[in-house]
């Protein structure tokens, strides 16, 4: 007799990290915090060094009230590590590395930019490893971005299944989600350049299990966006794993859910989270900005 499905429990280990430089408040028992008490641009390098402490502790964290500028973004950034090639986008004028990620209150699309579980370019073969996005305008209600902590998924996976899945590779490419955009709008995504567009069609092959390069820590590297199959797999093989592993990570318990605010700023671990932003805000203008830093090759 099969039994009832039940929400995962047991291992959740969110408590706040202890810094001198700040303090946590944790957003939900899975992941996420807000760090309060300072002003980025006013951090110093200890401080820096121990915000990274905290983000690969909580997985993601937030700050309200920064109300930064392009340069101070991008400044910020720069001492989170060397910037990553945006696999989309050209930057803003003046600041190549500062991506606008905007939506204007008269744009209905049916499919938008993130709208998807994924986490950022998992298709090159070096992914950013930490993405800090920031909001100027908002709209009053939607726009929310949620996380899901996929190393806390799978630790919750049966001995056997991790097993199973260590060995396994798995494809991530844009493919699926070009022809799906493309589709969908009736026109072609804008990679920016050829090269970039080539390397997203035929994408990158990682592995299943990710080890952290900071913490050691096992992750489940899935994609509902970009994976489009299991190295050694036939498609139909393949996307059952993919399905059931994407409902897995993607369960409530494991996930943090963020309403943005004008001025807030917020930085995720791609090693260890996949994120989305619906798109059920249409009516009201949304502008964010990203910046992402490079990230190895996954091992």
């Amino acid at each position: 007799m099969w039994q009832v499905r039940v929400s995962p429990c047991g291992d959740f280990d969110n408590h706040p990290f202890q810094s001198e430089h700040f303090e946590c408040v944790p957003l939900a028992a899975a992941m996420g915090a807000e760090i309060t008490g300072v002003r980025l641009p006013d951090l110093s390098d200890e401080g820096v060094e121990s915000l990274k402490q905290a983000l690969w502790k909580h997985k993601m964290i937030y700050l309200r009230d920064q109300h930064l500028s392009h340069a101070e973004h991008e400044e910020f950034s720069r001492r989170l590590g060397p910037f990553a090639v945006d696999a989309y986008t050209q930057g803003v004028e003046g600041h190549r590395d500062v991506h606008p990620i905007i939506k204007e209150a008269d744009e209905v699309t049916p499919s938008l930019f993130g709208g998807g579980w994924h986490t950022d370019s998992p298709f090159l073969p070096e992914p950013p490893s930490i993405t800090f996005l920031r909001q100027v305008e908002g709209p009053p209600y939607g726009g929310d971005t949620t996380w899901t902590n996929c190393a806390l998924a799978f630790r919750h996976l049966s001995q056997t299944y991790q097993d199973m899945l260590r060995p396994l590779r798995v494809h991530m490419s844009a493919a699926n989600n070009f022809a799906t955009q493309a589709f969908l709008r009736g026109e072609a995504i804008d990679f920016g350049t050829p090269e970039k567009r080539e390397q997203g069609l035929k994408g990158t092959y990682h592995p299943f299990v990710r080890t952290h390069p900071h913490t050691g820590e096992p992750s489940l590297y899935i994609c509902d966006t970009y994976a489009a199959g299991i190295e050694g797999m036939t498609t139909h093989e393949a996307k059952p794993l993919i399905d059931y592993l994407v409902w897995h990570c993607t369960q409530h318990a494991f996930t943090c859910r963020l309403k943005w605010q004008p001025g807030m700023v917020c930085m995720w671990d791609n090693a260890a989270t996949m994120h989305l932003g619906p798109n059920d805000y249409d009516g009201f203008r949304r502008e964010m900005y990203r910046t992402t830093i490079a990230g190895g090759v996954p091992v």
